[in-house]
């Protein structure tokens, strides 16, 4: 037999873990709702025209062969014009365009660190950051959000968490799973935590500009003031409705003080060639071009997101935050607190067909009760998900 590797026994992206459970009902017959994943176009949400248009353009007309591996030059020319006009001034040379932010996770964790070296993560946050760590051998320090004062981060926690092993800190902002914004002022405070004992900062922005209210400053405009490196990673994969077009990008702020890192993220860039060239021909009309859609999105996100939120007041035994971003429910179910949250997410399934996700697949603790919902669904499908939910509840 030929065995795998050890280091990939504990790798777990817990979002794509229970789908395979749902695989195996509907190989069997049984009809499953999926609100595991966050894909709007699944819940019948399309992308504008204006970028599929730019896209089918560039595959009659343009060159779609490998790009530079840092990106299309006009793509990485955007990035830096929108980067720059949010108040972070940005060189095209201080982006590289990747296959999504996770792509862009995966080769910045990859050149920063050593086996055993530590990376500070909010718990709950998004599970592809330590499953990449178990990966390549790093450790995840979970910082845990306060369920209590709206999953918000204390940075006094985090800097009794870290060590000389320490060599970033995660910043999700918004935060996936709980949709809850961290003020600015507390971003302010974490960048100097992080200047006090010379640790990266990246910020993971994906839903930044999908916010009910004010969104929060941009971590790079912040930095860039106070004179910190920091690593932003973003994407069009939510904002612009296209998950499965895989582009996204980081971009270094103050790049000057990271030199060699960057100089290892662009060697491994160019192991992998490029990411996708013809979809890259969006990323100019998305930052610049028309943002119509974007709004009347948010404003149909607004009201499954109301209706969600009344269901789980209305639901005996549920709780929830309000989010302020994004399109997930972080929600406590009583019934469930102190035994197995994933066996419940599985159980649940079985009995009802809906699929969700256990809290602890986002770092939380396993017996905490918790679980992620994905809210993009029409309100006759969350009608029907919370009736057999209840149902499940009063039983379980």
């Amino acid at each position: 037999m030929i065995e795998s590797a050890e280091k990939i026994k504990n790798y777990n992206y817990a979002i794509r873990h229970v789908a395979r459970a749902a695989e195996e009902l509907v190989r069997a017959g049984r009809e499953v709702t999926y609100l595991n994943i966050g894909d709007p176009q699944v819940y019948g949400f399309r992308p504008p025209d204006h970028i599929v248009e730019a896209v089918t353009r560039a595959l009659k007309n343009n060159f779609t062969g490998y790009s530079q591996s840092a990106g299309l030059p006009e793509a990485r020319e955007a990035i830096a014009k929108y980067a720059t006009d949010l108040g972070a001034p940005t060189r095209p040379d201080e982006v590289i365009v990747t296959s999504g932010a996770s792509e862009a996770a995966d080769i910045l964790l990859t050149a920063l660190l050593d086996r055993e070296d530590e990376v500070l993560v909010p718990g709950p946050g998004y599970p592809i950051y330590p499953a990449i760590l178990s990966k390549i051998g790093s450790q995840t320090r979970y910082y845990p959000l306060d369920v209590e004062n709206d999953w918000q981060l204390s940075v006094d926690l985090i800097a009794s968490l870290i060590t000389s092993r320490t060599r970033a800190i995660v910043l999700i902002n918004p935060n996936n799973p709980t949709g809850s914004l961290v003020p600015d002022e507390t971003v302010k405070h974490l960048l100097e935590l992080a200047r006090q004992h010379n640790i990266l900062v990246i910020s993971d922005e994906v839903y930044r500009e999908l916010c009910f209210a004010q969104p929060p400053t941009p971590a790079a405009t912040i930095a860039e003031e106070m004179g910190v490196p920091l690593i932003t990673l973003e994407s069009l994969s939510k904002t612009h409705l296209v998950p499965g077009w895989r582009v996204g990008w980081m971009r270094f702020t103050h790049a000057e003080q990271m030199p060699s890192l960057i100089k290892a993220i662009h060697q491994l860039a160019g192991g992998r060639l490029c990411s996708p060239t013809p979809t890259q021909y969006a990323v100019r009309p998305a930052l610049e071009g028309d943002r119509t859609f974007q709004q009347d999105f948010i404003r149909e996100l607004r009201i499954r997101r109301d209706a969600a939120v009344e269901h789980v007041n209305h639901t005996p035994g549920l709780s929830c935050s309000v989010p302020k971003a994004a399109f997930y429910l972080m929600i406590k179910a009583d019934g469930i607190v102190g035994r197995s949250d994933e066996k419940f997410v599985l159980d649940l399934l079985h009995e009802t067909g809906v699929l969700v996700v256990h809290g602890s697949g986002f770092g939380v603790d396993a017996r905490a009760g918790t679980f992620r919902l994905v809210y993009l669904a029409q309100q006759a499908m969350l009608d029907d998900v919370f009736r057999k939910l209840g149902r499940f509840l009063a039983t379980y």
